[in-house]
């Protein structure tokens, strides 16, 4: 057995370094607390970087969340002035001016153009010669058509003056039975080449006169499509020449505008309800027109409903296939005593109205954006609104929907 000091060495050699003793439990218990710490300031920082950002965000979430839906398209409203006593428009809508009558002028016969008598924009009477088609082809055959009825009516003569022979030789008893019956068949197949030739040679004068196009309807030519030294085709003409039609004419003198109404605002129309047109190419015009039809149905796709609008006073300003704006107006109100100045109507839909209720905002398109215009109210009838100061006549505005807009945005083409 070792003796003391030995036995003491080999038990030093057994201990654990001072280095590598673990901590006290005051040591490890202070350390784990610096750890909570930084825990919660951690999580401070953050509450208070969220409570920022809900202070900044917070209002616009529900815009900012609704502008991740598809938005309504914007209807605009182009406004005008009307004295007081004068029907007030329940509704403002744009369309398409066209014509009862649109007739697509073609060929009935095929062949080479030869002179024109029209240019696009003229105005033609029924019956007008608008094109010549070479008629050298179509003239012999109707001559040819026409020494054949010659011939068969000479035939024809013949057959008579032999049957009347063979029939007193008939009766006579000194022509049998057969050469009656052949004398008799020879008449009538003269009778029938007549009658052929007779319809053959209408047809052939036909043809001909059909190298001369006329208009089949008075109106304005609105497109013409042929040249001199074309070639038009008859119908049932194929390949990249042929061209059967001549050109469009319109009655100019019966004119509706067509309009697309929003589903919302149908309920506002109705059959022979009092209209203003306002033809875009000509905004200082105005014309007196009526509601006419509007369509049992609907356009599923746009959510719309069609509405023809008779034009009552057409006259040559109004351009085919032009933009016009409609006004359907109200039932006319009480005359006005006094001469007063024109007035703005809008419809209710188209402003924001203040708590005075004396004021409102409307978005006005200026530049190409919506901006955000404070004016001043006055009578209000059934759905629309007097504004007596803040737009002018001729401005567009925004007519609905308006409740997501906001002053600089964009304006629709």
């Amino acid at each position: 057995m070792p003796d003391g000091p030995q036995l003491r060495e080999q038990l030093r050699s057994l201990s654990i370094p001072h280095e590598q003793r673990p901590a006290s439990g005051a040591r490890a218990r202070g350390g784990r607390g610096r750890g909570v710490l930084v825990a919660v300031l951690i999580l401070l920082l953050a509450a208070l970087a969220g409570y920022v950002a809900w202070d900044k965000l917070g209002p616009r979430l529900p815009a900012l969340m609704s502008s991740s839906q598809p938005a309504a398209p914007i209807r605009l409203l182009r406004v005008s002035s009307q004295r007081p006593g004068e029907p007030g428009p329940v509704l403002t809508a744009t369309g398409k001016v066209v014509s009862d009558h649109q007739v697509e002028v073609s060929t009935k016969v095929s062949g080479q153009i030869v002179a024109l008598y029209f240019e696009q924009g003229d105005r033609v009477e029924r019956g007008q010669a608008l094109a010549a088609i070479e008629d050298v082809a179509y003239r012999a055959r109707r001559d040819e058509a026409a020494a054949r009825l010659e011939r068969s009516k000479a035939q024809l003569e013949f057959e008579r003056v032999n049957f009347a022979r063979v029939e007193g030789l008939y009766r006579e008893r000194q022509a049998s039975d057969i050469e009656y019956a052949d004398a008799k068949r020879a008449l009538e197949e003269a009778q029938a080449q007549v009658a052929a030739d007779e319809a053959t040679l209408a047809y052939t004068a036909k043809l001909l006169r059909d190298c001369q196009v006329e208009a089949p309807i008075a109106g304005v030519v609105l497109e013409r499509n042929v040249e001199v030294g074309d070639f038009v085709a008859a119908e049932g003409g194929r390949g990249a020449m042929a061209n059967a039609q001549f050109a469009i004419i319109a009655d100019m003198s019966k004119l509706r505008v067509e309009i697309d109404v929003s589903e919302l605002d149908i309920h506002r129309v109705r059959t022979n309800m009092p209209c203003v047109v306002v033809p875009d190419a000509h905004k200082d015009r105005r014309y007196r027109g009526h509601v006419m039809w509007i369509d049992p149905g609907a356009n599923y796709a746009k959510a719309t409903v069609q509405v023809k609008v008779r034009i009552e006073d057409p006259d040559e300003s109004l351009r085919i296939e032009g933009t016009a704006q409609v006004q359907f107006l109200s039932p006319a109100s009480e005359p006005a005593t006094t001469e007063a100045a024109p007035g703005v109507w809008i419809p209710l839909s188209a402003c924001r109205p203040d708590p005075d209720g004396r004021t409102a905002r409307v978005f006005v398109v200026r530049d190409g954006r919506f901006r955000e215009t404070r004016v001043t109210l006055g009578r209000q009838e059934h759905d629309t609104v007097e504004v007596l100061a803040g737009v002018s006549d001729g401005e567009q505005i925004a007519a609905e929907p308006i409740e997501q807009l906001r002053d600089g945005d964009p304006a629709p083409r």
